[in-house]
């Protein structure tokens, strides 16, 4: 029970604590964050939150320049982009989505 809230809180904090005072995209959804940083810093910051949630992101992409990964909990997924061109870090988040139900023969 610990584990999950503080894998859940883990998850907040990317979006909230973690770039605190980054500014909104400018034709993203409220919950997309942009906040300059030095690639390598933006990895380390991928890897320091895997640890701290007990969970490996599921990478989507990875090149020199560029790294993205995905973190899913119960209730949001997070995806995170570290570019090295642009020197800054990327944090989308978005609901989950839920499970169809199973039809009933």
């Amino acid at each position: 029970m610990v584990a999950a809230a503080a894998r859940k809180t883990g998850l907040a904090l990317i979006g909230l604590a973690a770039l605190a005072g980054c500014d909104a995209l400018p034709s993203a959804a409220p919950a997309d964050q942009a906040v300059p940083m030095a690639f390598q810093q933006c990895l380390t910051r991928i890897d320091e939150t895997a640890a701290r949630i007990g969970q490996s992101p599921a990478v989507l992409a990875e090149t020199s320049e560029s790294r993205i990964v995905r973190f899913t909990d119960e209730g949001e997924i997070v995806t995170v982009t570290c570019d090295a061109l642009a020197n800054r870090m990327v944090v989308q988040t978005r609901p989950a989505p839920t499970p169809m139900a199973q039809p009933a023969f």
